[in-house]
């Protein structure tokens, strides 16, 4: 099944809602659907010691498609629904059963990846080559035998499996933790008035807080539920850490780092040579800070001073406009580019505001077969317009790849999914700095900028770094507690800011406020990675490069036909030089000079 990808684009009235209504017109039919998934399941788990005939082969992998194609429908629906109210139970109970059913598909599948290793390399790839839609399982499949001798034997990987459950229960624990059955706080301002903090409004709250004691008491607020919950949450996190230790050390990896990024061949200096830059290079964090604490006019600098704005301006940017402002920002460049942004931005594919018991932040969520939906919680900031273009690349990634993929090979790697969201930053933000006029403008701009590799860069792997001590914590033997997670984080802060974080009411369980490392481990870093090949892809094409954008298109084409880190080589990006990264910060010092420069302007 393929969606109509380029049309209706020009529709004047904009939907900041979506439309489900392409999965199931409502839950019954979901329901009925979902009853057909055992037969599916079952006819896949009848193949079991058939894989050496070739007809049997062929018919595996079609029948895995159909299934994969049907699974699709029924968990976007469900996993959608139930992140607009996670205080829903009734679609959070159905999204739980809709997992123990991917659990049985797991369980009921493991023999594949022994038995194809028990036929050989040889074998297998004479089966690929003999057939037109097998060839597109080429890559898969190469993937598969340069893993051999971590996948384990028929019985073992059936053992393994059988913890399929188990292994969603930290995440689910984190959201009831953390949102379900979290209260918001309610907080009385030094101006009178009363405010409810969320996870959604508390940035925008502290930024026009009428006083240095009310961004405390907001900060305070937010903190709160972190600070409760201290234990909680610590062996929520240590039931994640435990299980990647349990995972590597199963099947037979160097480390939980190891396991994390063999499986796309992704060289472990990648992660050591962004860790090692990011704490090699913090003294231009530190100017940065300075500068903000003269200007702001600062006794102390806390964390959450971050979210106040150097130079004021009150712009509101609703969400049409936002997406309008995000459109202008790319009208000149590739005209595929182009209508694949303004598709990934369509009516009915974007939940746009926050709401209570919605999912916090913003993603992009894509199905083979089906249009991408993204989830924002705009708040009308300069911020929320961004992280409109960051998620637009997203879906258009997605878009691309679906088109231009079999089923087999279009599902791309997060390691370089960030690097076509990151791109649309770069892209917006050349554009608004050539928009801005007066002095407020531009100091806005260039805070934004900086502020956005301190987030992506630097903020990121600060946490990947973090979560690298914290995994070297278990393989050492050393008991985990909120002492000693806090601990690590609270060296971190004073390495890269200098700011002593136990100073700030609850800002050490900062750890626990980061719900990555809970649902997916080792992901993080990529945010990191991925902004630095971006920001070397968006300069090849700024500066007319031969091919660069082509090549940067082509990359978003090749969805996960490849190895991410050989696709940004292909697009221009070295990620194994550290001098990558060290262009990042070469860029962030830059910056940093134009704003104490425009800064110092009468």
């Amino acid at each position: 099944m393929r969606y109509n990808s380029l049309y209706d684009l020009e529709r004047t009235t904009i939907m900041s809602k979506w439309d489900l209504s392409v999965f199931y017109p409502n839950l019954d039919a979901w329901e009925e659907d979902l009853k057909k998934l055992p037969a599916h399941i079952e006819k896949l788990a009848g193949f079991k010691g058939k894989l050496k005939d070739f007809d049997q082969f062929k018919a595996f992998y079609i029948a895995e498609e159909d299934a994969i194609k049907f699974l699709y429908r029924l968990y976007a629906y469900i996993h959608l629904n139930s992140d607009l109210n996670l205080k829903d139970t009734i679609k959070s109970n159905k999204n739980q059963k809709m997992m123990l059913m991917l659990s049985d598909l797991n369980q009921k599948t493991s023999f594949l990846s022994p038995e194809l290793i028990a036929l050989g390399e040889e074998k297998v790839m004479s089966f690929i080559e003999k057939d037109d839609f097998l060839k597109t399982y080429r890559f898969q499949m190469e993937k598969l035998f340069l893993q051999q001798k971590h996948v384990l034997d028929g019985d073992q990987e059936k053992l393994l499996a059988n913890f399929g459950p188990i292994r969603s229960i930290p995440s689910s624990l984190y959201q009831a933790l953390a949102i379900i059955d979290a209260e918001n706080q309610k907080v009385t301002l030094s101006n009178g008035e009363e405010k409810e903090i969320t996870l959604s409004n508390f940035r925008s709250l502290i930024t026009n807080a009428p006083t240095a004691d009310d961004r405390k008491l907001i900060f305070k607020a937010t903190f709160k539920r972190y600070k409760d919950n201290k234990n909680a949450f610590a062996s929520t996190y240590n039931l994640v850490l435990q299980q990647l230790a349990a995972n590597y050390k199963s099947r037979s990896y160097d480390s939980a780092l190891d396991a994390a990024l063999f499986g796309n061949n992704i060289p472990t200096s990648v992660y050591h040579n962004l860790k090692d830059a990011a704490y090699e290079n913090t003294a231009p964090i530190k100017r940065y800070l300075a500068l903000r604490k003269k200007h702001l006019g600062l006794e102390k600098y806390h964390t959450y001073d971050r979210f106040l704005k150097l130079a004021k301006d009150d712009t509101k940017y609703s969400f049409e406009q936002a997406r309008e402002l995000f459109f202008e920002s790319i009208n000149h460049m590739d005209k595929e580019y182009v209508l694949h942004q303004k598709d990934a931005l369509k009516d009915g594919y974007v939940d746009a505001y926050p709401q209570d018991g919605k999912r916090t932040g913003a993603y992009s969520s894509g199905f083979y077969g089906f249009h991408p939906y993204i989830l924002l919680n705009h708040d009308e900031t300069l911020d929320s317009v961004f992280t409109l273009a960051h998620e637009a690349g997203h879906s258009a990634h997605t878009l691309f790849s679906n088109e231009n993929q079999p089923m087999a090979s279009a599902d791309y790697t997060i390691f370089v999914a960030e690097i076509a969201s990151t791109f649309n930053e770069h892209v917006l933000l050349d554009y608004l700095l050539k928009k801005a006029e007066t002095k407020a403008q531009k100091i806005d701009l260039l805070e934004s900028a900086i502020d956005g590799i301190m987030g992506t860069f630097f903020r990121q792997t600060l946490f990947a770094t973090y979560e690298y001590q914290a995994n070297q914590l278990v393989e050492q033997g050393v008991p985990l507690t909120e002492q000693s997670l806090s601990k690590i984080m609270v060296d971190l802060y004073k390495h890269f800011y200098d700011i002593d974080i136990t100073e700030e009411n609850g800002k050490e369980y900062v750890w626990a406020y980061i719900p990555h490392l809970f649902h997916t481990p080792f992901y993080v870093y990529q945010y990191a990675t991925s902004y630095s090949a971006s920001l070397k892809i968006y300069d090849n094409v700024k500066n007319n490069k031969p091919n660069a954008m082509s090549d940067f298109i082509g990359l978003l084409k090749s969805g996960g036909n490849n190895y991410p880190v050989n696709q940004a080589a292909k697009a221009g990006a070295d990620l194994e030089n550290k001098d990558t990264f060290m262009a990042v910060i070469t860029r962030f010092e830059s910056l940093v000079d134009q704003l104490e420069k425009v800064l110092e302007e009468k």
